[in-house]
């Protein structure tokens, strides 16, 4: 069963030079299944930013997650700001 996950979180820089690390990862997130829908930020808060993901599971978004924290860190996400919802179908 897939999941689809809604992730929100903030950034610490603009959101364009946050997207670029977020089209970065997106090879490495295909590889592991994990494949985005959307991505945006708030109309009134361009530092508040949400993804959209399905996956198969959700142990694998975590594994995805732990190997790959380094480089969102580095494109500006705040991680201690992640707020995962995990939808099941």
């Amino acid at each position: 069963m897939s999941v689809t996950a809604l992730i929100n979180f903030k950034i610490s820089n603009d959101f364009f030079d946050w997207e670029k690390g977020f089209y970065d990862a997106n090879p490495a997130a295909r590889t592991a299944g994990v494949f985005a829908l959307y991505h945006g930020y708030e109309a009134d808060n361009p530092k508040k930013c949400i993804v959209v993901v399905r996956a198969p599971s959700g142990e694998v978004l975590d594994q995805f997650f732990e190997e790959n924290s380094e480089a969102a860190a580095a494109s500006g996400h705040i991680l201690e700001s992640t707020e995962v919802t995990i939808y099941k179908d």
